[in-house]
């Protein structure tokens, strides 16, 4: 009998003694009036009918008391009760606090504020008589079920986060030490201890290896040294089904800018080593850099209450900031700002698999406890996974059942029109299209506004197009668009491949630029003429595939092999072997067109897999606000998708739902065509917290019945984006029964509890991504034997491995597809840390680690085991229609993800203080 492989989680069980204790300030009823009296004051003075920001003062009790702090609840509707500390401090501490916190809020200038400010709120906080009690007392435990208000949650993690800080970390034989600050991370703080690297070793091919000048010829910017962190987040979470509260840990890389520049995350040590470091927040962009709004408040009254140093401020500004803060290329001092997420750096994002292993073994060591454990129940799940021959999908393409391949799409045939502004870039896609479709011979010319046959039932139509492409808002585009030649074709589904320019970090800083009204600033989404010109194709009914120029890169020396390819095919292959963009963009415009290859059926049905053929549903939501993320207080829009892939014979047809809009045309529709009517219209005001949307979406189930008829279908369902929805999509609400009618409470239990048992999903899986932080990620590997004799495993894994303790929660590790390269970068990480780094270059390189995703089977059938479900799911995650790696969710689900970001109004949401550890 082989060996059990075991994989271990960064994360542990939470027990009562590392709960730790709590003091609760339960707050009198009479300080109701004066909650909303400060906060009718605060109003009128900040011109806002916001909240009061009670950040500010948590913050301030946090930096002063070496405490966590929590005020719960804190909606408008309903004003703190209860201040819960996991240290007591004394009366007049708190008093102090609050009556400076309050003058800050009232606009007191910082040299007038005093301790014996008249306050009868911070009268009343300084009243209360606390409660000490055990955290773990608040947690309520059920048979699958985990539960705790919200300050539990962050009493539990400033405890744990004080007891790991207390040990150091043992990497590479180095002891490092690490320190908490007031949101609840672990940073490495010690400048002994930080990375480092320059521009000028970062790239082999630097001035001084080209020009053969030497680093005191180099400008220097590019010999300065740049630094970064480690920081790791620390915090309690909870398990589908698992009936114990975890903690968990997750590693980043915070790269540290040498400017406050248009950073927006900040750490401030205080000058006590003991203390936490205070976490600030800032604003604006470039010499507009400031302090934001409620990290002033707390600074304004912070260093009052603890008499720390002020900082110099500037003429023109009330702000404070440290002496030199515009430039921090010197010695890290007690003032450290994070990069914004999309600047360059020279040292490269995640910790490497090595460093997470030595987290594991930290995390076991100042706990006390073993690591969560997952047994591997398959070890291979890419069946039959999309190949590409140097970026070409042969197998799909030359296909003997092409053709039933397309009437499952719902044509007979395919039309590319390829519009262009600029000549590069027509040689370009004529030599990608007669490459992708067999037809080198059109490689070197195709004729302007004539239809080519490509072969593999597609053709191709040129058109030179400046005026629709160029960016700019004019009135001319929907004329230009009609005039088109080719729009129509009988039987044939028509997609448009569009040249587009964009440069990212231009479009990072324009975008900063307008949100923070800069003088002059454009927001580049007006001018952008890819949402316009995307729109306006799919009113024709014609999806439109964007490619941009591709990354400049020098071309290795070719092999023996490549140098004398072996047909006129293989050659250009070569000739686009680095092309990705362009490879890319052919895969995913033949996505957009709902082709799917007949291996999807071998890869469900492969030994532990469904064996009976039935549909597979994704539902995806996402909620937006605003037309651009300046605009918070917009009414929200909701996008939600169903995607549906139904068996039809040996193949797949792809439908998508489109709920009732003003223009009609609702309802399940063919992938493509429902791309296009999607695309015309605007996404639709809505919430997730609308009581309408649980019947809206089960109605149009029940209409994917009426098209399917008898054949059954599982539901997969994002749980980024649906747990807030139905209640026992919601691990805290395992425990709970719906009644006969499918309800809990008032709202539907799961999707589909409204309709007749029939008519019902098969099963319900939900899956959530470790890109999500309430999912651990995997930390080492290891075999059992018969006799429980352990050993180490394999380094990584793509296996699904069973939750110990639970029968219907399964992870899926992942390895991400950029490691799994040849190259030695690709493995960057595996056996060292970034803190023995061989070279600079080696610190440029992003060291990957491994991601998992967490696969919870809700609802299944009594009578049969769950296995069956969550191999399905995790084999739909590695057949993605244009990707070669797996992605994070399963199929449906990332159909309907990619008809979401592929609408004219998606906004991709920017964490600029994301230092993108896993």
């Amino acid at each position: 009998m082989s060996d059990d492989v075991m994989m271990s989680l960064l994360a542990c069980p939470l027990s009562p003694d590392l709960a730790g204790p709590v003091w609760l300030y339960r707050l009198p009823d009479k300080i109701e009036p004066e909650w909303q009296r400060l906060r009718g004051q605060y109003r009128a003075l900040a011109h806002t009918d916001g909240n009061l920001p009670y950040s500010g003062l948590l913050t301030v009790l946090r930096a002063s008391g070496n405490t966590s702090a929590t005020l719960w609840p804190s909606s408008k509707a309903h004003p703190p009760r209860i201040l819960a500390l996991s240290k007591r401090l004394s009366a007049a501490h708190l008093r102090f606090a609050v009556a400076l916190w309050e003058q800050a809020l009232l606009g007191v200038k910082p040299d007038s504020m005093t301790l014996d400010h008249p306050s009868t709120l911070a009268d009343l906080f300084a009243s209360v008589e606390p409660e000490q009690t055990r955290t773990w007392d608040h947690i309520r435990l059920g048979p699958r079920a985990v539960d705790a208000d919200g300050w539990v949650f962050d009493t539990v993690n400033s405890n744990v986060t004080a007891q790991l800080a207390a040990h150091r970390l043992n990497v590479d034989g180095l002891e490092i030490p690490l320190r908490a600050d007031c949101e609840n991370n672990l940073v490495v703080w010690d400048p002994e201890f930080l990375w480092s690297n320059t521009w000028h070793a970062t790239s082999s091919s630097s001035s001084s290896k080209t020009s053969g000048t030497g680093a005191a010829d180099l400008p220097e910017w590019k010999t300065r040294r740049y630094r970064a962190a480690l920081r790791i987040d620390v915090a309690m979470k909870s398990v589908h089904a698992l009936p114990v509260p975890l903690l968990t840990l997750r590693p980043h890389v915070s790269r540290l800018s040498s400017t406050i520049s248009s950073a927006r995350s900040s750490w401030l040590a205080p000058r006590s080593p003991h203390a936490p470091l205070l976490n600030i927040a800032l604003g604006g962009t470039g010499k507009n850099t400031h302090l934001e709004h409620t990290s002033r408040l707390a600074l304004d009254a912070w260093v009052r209450l603890k008499d720390e140093p002020v900082f110099p401020r500037g003429d023109d500004s009330q702000e404070f900031l440290p002496a030199g803060a515009r430039d921090l290329s010197g010695e890290p001092g007690n003032f450290r700002v994070l990069v914004p997420f999309s600047t360059a750096h020279p040292i490269g994002r995640s910790v490497g698999i090595h460093t997470v292993a030595a987290l594991a073994d930290h995390l076991e060591t100042a706990t006390g406890q073993d690591l969560l454990r997952a047994r591997q129940v398959v070890k291979t799940l890419g069946i039959g996974t999309r190949q590409t021959d140097n970026g070409r999908d042969a197998v799909l393409l030359d296909d003997a059942s092409l053709d039933e391949i397309m009437h499952a799409a719902g044509c007979s045939r395919l039309r590319i029109l390829a519009l262009y502004q600029h000549q590069d870039t027509r040689t370009r896609m004529q030599r990608l299209l007669a490459y992708h479709f067999n037809r080198p011979e059109l490689a070197d010319g195709m004729p302007e506004d004539e239809v080519v046959a490509l072969g593999c039932r597609t053709e191709v139509l040129f058109h030179h197009a400046p005026a629709l492409l160029a960016h700019g808002d004019h009135a001319q585009r929907p004329g230009l668009v009609a005039d088109l030649p080719g729009l129509q074709a009988d039987n044939t589904g028509v997609l448009a491949l569009v040249e587009t320019e964009y440069d990212a970090k231009q479009w990072s800083k324009d975008r900063r630029d307008a949100a923070h009204n800069v003088e002059g600033a454009v927001d580049p989404f007006l001018i952008d003429a890819k949402p316009k010109v995307s729109r306006l194709l799919a009113r024709h009914g014609v999806l439109a595939q964007f490619i941009t120029k591709p990354k400049k890169k020098k071309r290795p020396t070719p092999t023996a092999e490549e140098a004398q390819p072996t047909s006129p095919l293989a050659a250009l292959g070569l000739e686009l072997k680095s092309d990705h963009a362009g490879h890319n963009a052919i895969g995913d415009m033949l996505r957009a067109a709902g082709l799917v290859h007949p291996r999807l059926t071998r890869a469900i049905s492969h030994r532990g897999g469904l064996q009976h053929r039935i549909a597979h549903v994704g539902l995806h939501l996402r909620e937006q606000r605003g037309a651009f993320y300046k605009k918070r207080t917009d009414r929200p829009a909701l996008m939600w998708i169903l995607t549906a892939f139904v068996p039809v014979g040996e193949q797949w047809t792809t439908l998508a739902y489109v709920p009732p809009n003003r223009h009609g045309a609702s309802g399940w529709h063919n992938y493509a065509w429902a791309q296009a009517i999607s695309r015309q219209n605007p996404i639709p005001e809505g919430s997730r917290s609308e009581t309408g949307l649980p019947r809206r979406i089960d109605q149009a189930l029940l209409q994917l019945h009426d098209v399917i008829g008898t054949t059954g279908y599982v539901l997969y369902v994002s749980g980024d984006s649906t747990r807030s929805v139905w209640p026992l999509l919601s691990n805290k609400n395992a425990d709970l029964l719906p009644d006969e009618a499918g309800h809990i409470g008032d709202r539907p239990a799961l999707p589909g509890a409204t309709l007749e048992s029939s008519h019902r999903p098969r099963a319900i899986i939900r899956t959530t991504s470790s890109k999500n932080p309430n999912i651990p990620v995997p930390a080492v590997f290891h075999t059992v034997d018969d006799l429980g004799t352990e050993a180490p495993g394999p380094r990584t894994s793509n296996a699904l491995f069973q939750l110990g303790g639970s029968t219907s929660t399964y992870f899926m590790s992942r390895l991400p597809l950029q490691a799994t390269g040849g190259t030695p970068s690709a493995k960057l990480g595996r056996k060292n840390s970034r803190w023995t780094a061989a070279t600079g270059t080696d610190q440029a390189e992003n060291w990957h680690c491994l991601t998992s995703t967490e696969i919870a089977v809700i609802d299944h059938p009594a009578d049969e085991d769950p296995l069956p479900y969550a191999v399905t799911a995790a084999r739909l995650c590695t057949h993605a229609l244009a990707w070669l790696g797996r992605t994070q969710h399963p199929l449906p689900v990332h159909a309907a993800i990619q008809m979401d970001r592929n609408h004219p109004d998606y906004r991709r949401t920017v964490d600029s203080d994301d230092e993108c550890g896993l």
